[in-house]
């Protein structure tokens, strides 16, 4: 039996594209881009490393919390920190399109963490959409 997304997963799991949205809000208008007196192009990377290492900590959780212990999900689960590390050190040039792909990236280790039981049962129904929504609107924001 497939069980629903919790509504507070969901409602925050969408909450959590408001960064991603301003931010390429903001590269359309300029007004909102002055309002705002930020760095558009800074909140889109911090913000982007700041989930990709959440995800990181959320697939360690899993791994740490699995009866049989073993090696494979551990070192998945520190894979996007990784990822956006050496993106900041040596592919800066090109941030926003790689941290992107980082996000498509993340589903093959959702559907590990799912198959292998250690995800709840609504894991990929909640994080596929969102890392596909990110994936495109880092993309569209690096094309603007």
């Amino acid at each position: 039996m497939m069980t629903r997304i919790p509504k507070p997963a969901k409602i925050l799991g969408l909450l959590g594209l408001l960064p991603f949205l301003i931010a390429l809000f903001s590269a359309i208008s300029l007004d909102l881009q002055l309002s705002l007196e930020i760095n558009i192009s800074e909140l889109q990377a911090i913000y982007s490393t700041i989930i990709l290492c959440f995800m990181s900590g959320t697939y360690w959780g899993f791994a740490a919390n699995t009866k049989k212990q073993s090696f494979l999900p551990y070192t998945l689960s520190i894979l996007p920190t990784f990822y956006i590390l050496s993106l900041h050190l040596y592919l800066a040039k090109y941030l926003i399109p790689l941290i992107a792909f980082g996000f498509i990236l993340l589903i093959p280790i959702d559907i590990y963490f799912s198959k292998s039981k250690m995800a709840p049962e609504w894991w990929l129904r909640l994080r596929i959409p969102l890392s596909i929504l990110v994936f495109g609107i880092l993309i569209l924001y690096n094309f603007i």
